[in-house]
């Protein structure tokens, strides 16, 4: 049996008919750049998430850049990230000019909240937190800290768009939240895309212009600024996909507690509080002799990833630039334990059930 990571023809399969009719639409009004499809999407993600504001722009790595200038962050700025994660919420706090403050995670491989504080001084402007493979981080805790603090709070919600904690949705804690819409992400375009959310009517008029050029009007630029717009053919296709997606994410719940079920005593998980919802944007867990388990699993037709096997602080980017002297020595540690199994619709039951046999095979 093959069980893929990922297959986005068979997900994108189902939208066929309907992203020829919206692309239709589109090429018909000739509206191809901040157009009438495009607002519709900002206002229809706003509601779901439940912020007032939200401004598409080209990608989740332009989201955080745009969204911690749009705070004020900048040179001479630390902000308190994590290690674990993808590179980019890392590179987006270099790109806007401040420095990154690494502190370590805790057992939910999200940031956790007392290191969080213990590392604050007097350069820490922002904490910007990302709810790794879904799995909402301490947002409670960490909106306490800032506010407590003085400091600007930012969600990478690249992975975690529809996760909720207590009923709220995650993107809706931080004075700005960023979501990527790359094709590997539950809610994906057909290319590149993201957006920021926000409450705040400054920095949603900020990040308007700061999208355009720094245009406040046609023939005026009011800053100098970059050229990442969402276009209306993106937008068009993932307001389609929006009205699937909490759909889709009970799917993938489904799933994540059948691995649980089927792999307990045999791996552990990242722990997950009761309050929560995941996303489960890939399934992780940890696992003894991790590099031996994806080998076999690979024999067996089973393909999985690691999320991610270098943490941040260890990249050459990281050696001129980094100032953190924290312990983060539990991310280090859970760097050689993290495997991602696959989930999603495009596999079924008996395809977990098998993934779960060869694991127990290989562990047995």
């Amino acid at each position: 049996m093959k069980v893929p990571f990922i297959n986005l023809n068979s997900r994108y399969q189902q939208y066929r008919k309907a992203f020829h009719q919206v692309l239709d639409e589109v090429i018909d009004s000739s509206q191809f750049i901040l157009g009438e499809s495009l607002s519709r999407f900002e206002d229809n993600l706003s509601e779901y998430i439940g912020t007032k504001y939200s401004v598409g722009v080209g990608n989740g790595t332009d989201a955080l850049i745009l969204g911690l200038k749009s705070l004020g962050i900048g040179q001479g700025d630390e902000v308190i990230t994590t290690p674990m994660s993808y590179l980019a919420s890392t590179s987006a706090i270099y790109l806007a000019g401040a420095e990154a403050k690494f502190v370590d995670i805790g057992d939910d491989l999200n940031l956790d909240p007392i290191k969080v504080e213990n590392a604050i001084n007097h350069k820490t402007k922002a904490i910007l937190v990302v709810h790794l493979a879904g799995v909402p981080a301490k947002m409670v805790q960490l909106k306490t800290i800032a506010d407590k603090n003085g400091l600007k709070l930012i969600e990478d919600c690249a992975q975690s768009i529809g996760a909720q904690i207590d009923d709220r949705f995650v993107g809706s804690f931080g004075d700005i939240s960023a979501i990527s819409f790359h094709p590997t992400k539950n809610l994906g375009a057909l290319g590149d895309g993201g957006i920021v959310l926000t409450n705040h009517q400054e920095s949603y008029d900020w990040l308007k212009k700061a999208r355009n050029h720094g245009h406040s009007s046609r023939d005026q630029c009011e800053f100098w600024s970059m050229n990442s717009r969402l276009d209306n053919m993106q937008a068009a296709f993932l307001d389609i996909i929006l009205k699937d997606l909490p759909k889709s994410l009970n799917q993938r719940r489904s799933q994540a507690d059948r691995y649980k079920k089927l792999l307990d005593n045999m791996v552990t998980f990242p722990e997950i509080s009761q309050n929560l919802k995941p996303t489960f944007n890939f399934f992780m867990i940890l696992a003894d002799r991790r590099d031996d388990l994806m080998d076999w699993l690979q024999k067996q037709g089973i393909d999985s990833k690691i999320h991610y096997p270098i943490p941040i602080h260890q990249m050459d980017a990281c050696s001129l630039y980094t100032n953190s002297k924290n312990d983060l020595s539990k991310a280090i540690q859970n760097t050689s334990k993290i495997l991602s199994l696959p989930i999603g619709p495009h596999i079924d039951d008996s395809q977990i059930d098998y993934v779960c046999k060869k694991i127990k095979d290989f562990y047995i």
